[in-house]
């Protein structure tokens, strides 16, 4: 955008340039004509220095991700088919400085559903916030505490149900949040509440705090998520640790939920790895676990194993392809196989 501003404040130096020859034909003086350069040179120099002085303040950044798949799921009953989509997203972030180390910032994300005729549908995200020496705060629709620091170390996988048993029970992006965060050198402290009038609770409906810690290589993570239901409180501590071993990764989350130990506690383990192989190609491996109290009936206990090779032709662009298996503790157990192309791109302005 610079750019075009730039080209269009020369303009009248182009037009100038013949009337310029037309002088210089009826014996103007050189020194005249270098007179009248230079006064247009530094008009330039001057709108180019405003306009770059303007955008320095200003960043913007328009990305996304689209992850079309295709696969099979093979139970004991039939086999189903379908073509899906693997949490596909576009998006945009903007941010302001404001002055005094204070910067202003906002973002909306979007998915693009490509299994429903690619529509656009609810927003993934969508705040606003202000960040400088006293912290980060934000309102809006934004993830949860819980989410950033248990689940997002074992996210490593290319579908829509990931990670593969923190899936089956916790909050991942929610409405109404006002958040804070602040960062002590390599531990980050940060807290989250939801505040919607049209429930029957008192103040928050939700509030989820955590610490990060980031050392050499390597991070560990520990939140607390409390949510008020009909009849009961819902306490969920987890815990994460992450590794890099070289080019290769480890990491590992874990979750206890409590609902007063009326029968309906639960609790997640997802353990990954993701192993380069060469430049090219990635292995990843996953296993994990959700058990919880209910009856036979009710029970959704299962274990999975997940192994994905990817192929990454280039930075933005890579295919891959996914054996899961589903063993459910009362259900019926599946096995899925699914293939899956992904295109990522990332403008900034």
């Amino acid at each position: 955008m610079k750019n075009v501003k730039l080209k269009t404040a020369l303009l009248p130096l182009v037009i100038a340039m013949p009337v310029f020859q037309a002088s210089a034909d009826d014996n103007v003086s050189k020194a005249q004509l270098e007179k009248q350069l230079e006064v247009i040179s530094k008009r330039i120099a001057a709108l180019e220095g405003a306009e770059t002085k303007s955008d320095s303040k200003t960043k913007f950044n328009v990305y996304g991700t689209l992850r079309p798949t295709f696969g099979v799921t093979s139970g004991d009953s039939e086999d189903s088919w379908d073509v899906g989509d693997a949490l596909s997203r576009v998006g945009f972030a903007t941010s302001r400085e404001l002055g005094n180390g204070m910067t202003a910032f906002a973002k909306g994300e979007f998915k693009v559903n490509i299994q429903l005729n690619g529509d656009f549908g609810e927003a993934r995200k969508a705040y606003v916030g202000i960040k400088g020496d006293f912290g980060r705060i934000a309102i809006g629709k934004q993830a949860t505490m819980q989410y950033n620091i248990i689940a997002d170390p074992v996210d490593i996988f290319n579908r829509a149900s990931t990670p593969l048993a923190y899936d089956d029970a916790s909050p991942f992006r929610q409405q109404q949040l006002v958040s804070y965060g602040k960062d002590f050198g390599n531990l980050s402290f940060s807290i989250a509440g939801q505040f919607n009038k049209d429930t029957d609770n008192e103040g928050s409906d939700l509030v989820n705090a955590g610490l990060k810690y980031k050392g050499d290589g390597f991070t560990l993570g520990a939140a607390l998520l409390t949510r008020d239901f009909a009849g009961t409180d819902e306490n969920t501590l987890g815990l994460s640790a992450s590794k890099n071993i070289g080019d290769h990764y480890i990491a590992a989350s874990y979750q206890d939920i409590d609902r007063g130990g009326n029968g309906q506690d639960r609790s997640t383990i997802d353990v990954v790895g993701a192993f380069q192989i060469n430049d090219n190609y990635k292995f990843k491996l996953g296993l994990s676990n959700y058990a919880d109290d209910l009856s036979a009936f009710d029970t959704a206990e299962v274990t999975r194993i997940n192994t994905t090779l990817e192929w990454h032709a280039s930075s933005d662009f890579y295919t891959f392809i996914e054996y899961q298996n589903n063993n459910f503790k009362e259900r019926e157990d599946n096995d899925q196989v699914m293939i899956g192309m992904r295109y990522n791109f990332d403008y900034k302005f």
